[in-house]
């Protein structure tokens, strides 16, 4: 969406399932890098060079109003946290874990979002509907999580990498929301990248390992669509879900991912569809209908002061009931 502009009334569910299939083929993609030998850290700095490269380009192309120093640096601390937060641990425990069983751990997101706001006060709509609905999902993906033999809690490094981007991400998207509450424009997501490769570049000093990064078919297969598609588009969408809908809608992609990173290994890798997997399934795309439905409530509720403002009285049809 172009800045100052916001998502027309249903497209904010097409995005959501936009960004989860972008986002969910990111952590098999991923994982092929990292196993074609590539330093996983400079792999990171590498795809967010490249991301800082695409969106100046985009933000210049469509005339982004440029932010003040402040307004950088505040992005740019934002990005360490959130796009770094996101990254880093993730393509760490991708050398001992797969991207499907990274999948599973990050869908955790949306519940910690959940908890931040809760603590903060802030979370407002059908609380009842949404918890339950996001324990439905939670549900599914550990159903997914039992039918892959254990492998989830298989490798203890994976497991706390993947908790820690999981945690990142959670606290992240509600921080970034209270800090830019109008939205984070295309200049604004630039210096996010710049500040989670400035944080990258860091960690890849303090961390001692081979400076690898085989230039094969995988690692720049994996860098160009984690660089371009992943990130500089990618996060496009998720800005825009975490501007007009908030930090635990925005992080609900993280639900889809695992549907994706599964069919993405039982069609392209030929990996077996156990039956607890699609009992999993069920359940989270159960979870992302209740989820729907709860996101359509908040927005009705939402509408009605306004339409009263307006001397207008709420439609019977589309008042939420409890």
């Amino acid at each position: 969406m172009l800045e100052g502009t916001r998502a027309p009334r249903g497209f904010s569910s097409y995005r959501l399932v936009v960004l989860g299939v972008v986002w969910g083929v990111t952590f098999p993609v991923g994982r092929l890098g990292v196993s074609a030998g590539a330093n996983p850290f400079l792999l990171v700095v590498v795809d967010l060079l490249l991301a800082v490269a695409l969106s100046a380009l985009f933000a210049g192309a469509f005339r982004t109003r440029f932010p003040s120093l402040r307004g950088a640096l505040e992005s740019a601390g934002a990005g360490a946290l959130l796009i770094g937060g996101i990254n880093l641990p993730l393509f760490w425990g991708l050398q001992y874990a797969t991207g499907s069983v990274a999948s599973i751990l990050y869908a955790a997101s949306p519940l910690l979002s959940l908890v931040i706001l809760l603590l903060l006060g802030s979370q407002r709509g059908n609380l009842r509907l949404e918890t339950a609905a996001l324990a439905l999902g939670v549900a599914g993906v550990a159903a997914v999580a039992l039918a892959s033999g254990g492998a989830v809690v298989g490798n203890p490094i994976g497991l706390a990498a993947f908790g820690l981007g999981a945690l990142c991400q959670g606290t992240g998207a509600v921080l970034l929301g209270r800090l830019r509450p109008s939205g984070e424009n295309l200049w604004g997501q630039t210096f996010q990248f710049a500040g989670a490769a400035g944080a990258s570049v860091v960690v890849l000093a303090v961390w001692a390992q081979p400076l690898a990064l085989p230039m094969t078919a995988p690692v720049v297969g994996s860098i160009l669509y984690v660089g371009a598609a992943s990130m500089a588009l990618g996060y496009i969408l998720f800005f825009g879900l975490l501007r007009d809908d908030g930090a635990v809608r925005a992080n609900q992609v993280t639900l889809v991912n695992p549907v994706v990173a599964l069919l993405f290994g039982v069609l392209v890798v030929s990996e077996p569809f156990r039956l607890p997997e699609i009992a999993g399934l069920l359940l989270i795309l159960l979870a992302l209908v209740l989820l729907q439905l709860h996101h359509e409530q908040t927005m009705i509720r939402a509408r009605q002061p306004i339409e009263r403002s307006r001397g207008h009285s709420p439609r019977p049809h589309l008042i939420a009931r409890p």
